[in-house]
C-alpha cells in the first residue's frame, strides 16, 4: 500500500512521464498504422530509449522533407529557366554561339572547358565562372581549408586524450568491481524490501497517530498553556518575595502591645530612648572633638 502522502515533486514527475508516453504512442501509432503496436514492456528505460528514437526519427524525417522540398524548388527553377532560355531569342543565339565554339575546341580545349566547368561547379560559381572569381573562391576555400586541418588536428588530438582517458577509467572500473570493499552484500535486496515494507508501515502508523491527536484535540478541554504557566511561575516568585518582605518587617514590631494605646506609649518610650541615645552619642563626639584639639 502505497503512502497517502504524494509530494509535489512526484504528481509533477508522473504529469511529465505521462506526456512523455503520449508523445511516444502517437509516433508508435504513425509508425505501425495501418497495424496496431506491438506490445512491450513499459518502464522508464524504455520510454527513455522510445523518446530519444523518436526525437531522431522526427529530426531525420524533417531533415528528409526539407531536402526533397529543395529539389524540388531546384527542378522547377531550372525547368523556368529552360523555359525562359527556349523562348527568348538572345539566349538561343547565346546557345547556339556557345555550341559551335565548343564543337570547335581540340581535345586540349574540350579539357581545359571540362576542368573550369568542374571548378566552377564545386566552387559553387556556375552562374559567372570568370578566372578572376574562381581565383578569389579558390584563395577562399584554400583558407578554409587550412583551417579545417587546424580544428580536425585539434579534435584528433582531443579524441586521442579521450581514448587514453577512457582506458584509465576502465582500468579502475575494474579495479573497484575486483574490490572486497566495493562489493554488494547478498542480502542488500532483503533488506531493502524489508525496509520499503517498515517504511510503508510507518507511513500508515503516522497517519493513524496524526488522526487519533487530531481527535483527542478536538476533544480535549482546553488548559493553560506553557506560556501562561510561566507566567503564573513569576507572579507567584515575585509574591513570595513580597510576603519575604513584609515578614521581616513585621518582625521588628514583634515586642509591641497588641492594642494601639499600648502600642503607641511603647513607641513613645522608644522614641524617649532613641533621644537619649543620640544626645549622649554627640555629647561623646564633642568631647573626642575638643580632646583632639587640646592635644
Amino acid at each position: 500500500m502505497d503512502s497517502p502522502l504524494i509530494s509535489p515533486a512526484k504528481a509533477r514527475q508522473a504529469a511529465i512521464q505521462t506526456k512523455d508516453w503520449a508523445y511516444v504512442n502517437s509516433w508508435l501509432n504513425r509508425k505501425y498504422a495501418p497495424k496496431p503496436v506491438p506490445k512491450f514492456e513499459r518502464n522508464e528505460d524504455t520510454l527513455r530509449v522510445l523518446l530519444t528514437l523518436a526525437a531522431a526519427n522526427d529530426t531525420a524525417d524533417d531533415e528528409a522533407t526539407l531536402q526533397q522540398r529543395a529539389r524540388e524548388e531546384a527542378i522547377q527553377a531550372y525547368k523556368t529557366r529552360e523555359e525562359f532560355e527556349r523562348k527568348d531569342p538572345h539566349e538561343q543565339q547565346k546557345n547556339q554561339l556557345l555550341d559551335e565554339v565548343e564543337m570547335s575546341l581540340d581535345d586540349k580545349g574540350q579539357r581545359d572547358l571540362e576542368d573550369l566547368a568542374d571548378s566552377a561547379a564545386a566552387l559553387g560559381n556556375t552562374l559567372n565562372p570568370n578566372p578572376g572569381d574562381l581565383g578569389q573562391s579558390i584563395v577562399e576555400l584554400t583558407v578554409e581549408e587550412f583551417e579545417a586541418q587546424e580544428q580536425i588536428a585539434k579534435v584528433e588530438t582531443l579524441h586521442r586524450y579521450l581514448q587514453q582517458e577512457s582506458a584509465r577509467l576502465q582500468i579502475e572500473l575494474q579495479g573497484l568491481k575486483s574490490d572486497v570493499a566495493y562489493e554488494i552484500p547478498s542480502d542488500t535486496q532483503r533488506l531493502a524490501s524489508e525496509w520499503a515494507r517498515g517504511t510503508k508501515t510507518l507511513a500508515i502508523k503516522v497517519a493513524e497517530y496524526q488522526d487519533r491527536i487530531t481527535s483527542l484535540e478536538r476533544v480535549q478541554p482546553q488548559g493553560p498553556t506553557i506560556e501562561e504557566l510561566v507566567a503564573e511561575e513569576e507572579n507567584v516568585i515575585k509574591m513570595r518575595e513580597t510576603v519575604k518582605s513584609l515578614q521581616g518587617r513585621l518582625r521588628a514590631f514583634q515586642n509591641f502591645p497588641s492594642d494601639a494605646s499600648g502600642a503607641r506609649a511603647k513607641y513613645k518610650e522608644l522614641e524617649s530612648e532613641l533621644d537619649q541615645l543620640t544626645q549622649q552619642r554627640d555629647s561623646m563626639v564633642d568631647s573626642l572633638v575638643e580632646r583632639r584639639q587640646d592635644c
